[in-house]
């Protein structure tokens, strides 16, 4: 275990496969603690100690940080639904992270375009619907096809793109009864204009209100008419792109109208025929393993800058490696019953770089839209461009072996 005098309070977990390697990358370079939800498993052996709480309730959450830090603590997160409470409890402790105002306007998607518009960046036009009437109102205003929202959800849940008043309606009530996990929902439903285009994300470095991007992901979506990233082909930031300067200048301005000054960010953007037009700022580290493919792609480790940054020193975000990596979730066929799962075939293709398994036998999963993330496995693959990446998928995806039962009446 790290004896390392740097420490680091770490709020919230996820789950083993998509968040293992942070734990493992803070775990080398600090002495590391941890607020949880519940005891941890995997994750006892990464940590010098732990807590538990509800994540939900402030004062808990305060109280055991509290209890956790010492003299020389920095406190992070990386978890959705845990930004909001542990900015206010840091806040209070008076600790270095994001406000509690940022984390709020993060994650609060009409209250983020409300700023950005007030800001006059390139506006993304919008309504906020509490009734199936009103949302297909705004629509109509809007022009078809439009995207249906919940306002401060994650993961794509609950995400559409609806092209009729009909599918609107449909829309808003499938948005209305999305949840992932303890996250707010009953608050309205946006509806915006469908924006063309290809969308990235984009992951940055903030400290002292100066934004440093740092790499890029082309998001490849599926499952259409919803928004399920099925992938990302992940590089390292490049002024060089066509769209790279009005990008930056975008991103550098919604980091200011929001009140974003410290931390990692994770923004969503579409490159539009008429320019950049952010989709969302996430006020914390990128999730689907992009941080992990970033770092094999360019040896830039964006968990370890956010550390550095929460403990207040300059990260290190040197470019190492010049790499492509692509990542490519696998899902079952159909609706149905997890028996067996298997990457053993898959790790052996060279260019492989991570592959793993992302559910249990004796799962059931429903596809997109009814279950948040239904995913078989995961492969990493890494290569000089994204020609290469492809190669390497195209032989390794079949590779992953799985056997799911249908349910009872046949697949959906």
């Amino acid at each position: 275990m790290n004896e390392s005098e740097t420490h680091i309070v770490l709020v919230g977990s996820g789950g083993r496969p998509y968040r293992a390697y942070a734990f493992r990358a803070l775990a080398a370079r600090h002495r590391l603690s941890a607020l949880l939800a519940e005891e941890p498993t995997w994750q006892r052996e990464y940590l010098h100690s732990w807590k538990v709480a509800d994540l939900g309730d402030p004062v808990a959450v305060t109280a055991a940080l509290d209890e956790l830090r010492g003299p020389d603590s920095a406190v992070l997160t990386w978890d959705e639904t845990a930004l909001e409470v542990t900015a206010a409890a840091a806040e209070k402790l008076s600790l270095r992270h994001m406000s509690a105002l940022a984390a709020r306007r993060c994650r609060d998607k009409y209250l983020t375009r409300g700023l950005l518009d007030g800001a006059g960046l390139p506006s993304v036009r919008h309504g906020l619907a509490h009734t199936e009437e009103e949302a297909e109102r705004i629509a109509e205003s809007l022009g078809f096809p439009v995207v249906v929202k919940p306002r401060a959800l994650a993961g794509s849940m609950g995400v559409v793109l609806a092209e009729n008043a009909e599918e609107v309606r449909d829309a808003y009530r499938l948005a209305g009864g999305a949840a992932y996990s303890t996250l707010p929902t009953g608050h309205g439903i946006l509806v915006e204009e469908f924006l063309d285009g290809p969308e990235i994300s984009v992951d940055s470095v903030v400290a002292d209100g100066e934004v440093t991007l740092v790499q890029v992901a082309g998001k490849r979506l599926g499952f259409a008419p919803h928004f399920e990233e099925i992938g990302h082909l992940v590089g390292g930031w490049d002024e060089a792109r066509p769209w790279a300067a009005p990008v930056r200048e975008l991103l550098t301005a919604a980091h200011r109208a929001l009140g974003v000054e410290l931390g990692v960010t994770h923004a969503e953007i579409r490159l539009t025929a008429s320019g950049p037009r952010l989709v969302e700022l996430n006020g914390r580290l990128g999730g689907d393993l992009i941080p992990y493919a970033g770092e094999l792609a360019t040896g830039i480790d964006l968990v370890v800058a956010a550390a550095e940054a929460a403990l207040g020193r300059t990260p290190d975000l040197t470019p190492r490696r010049t790499s492509l990596a692509e990542v490519r979730f696998v899902y079952p066929p159909y609706d149905g019953t997890v028996r067996s799962i298997s990457t053993a075939g898959a790790e052996t293709v060279p260019g492989v770089a991570h592959a793993a398994v992302l559910t249990e036998p004796g799962a059931e999963l429903l596809l997109p839209p009814r279950q948040a993330i239904p995913r078989l496995a995961v492969l990493i693959a890494v290569g000089a461009d994204e020609e290469a990446c492809a190669r390497v998928l195209e032989t390794a995806v079949p590779l992953v072996t799985s056997e799911v039962e249908p349910f009872a009446g046949g697949a959906s």
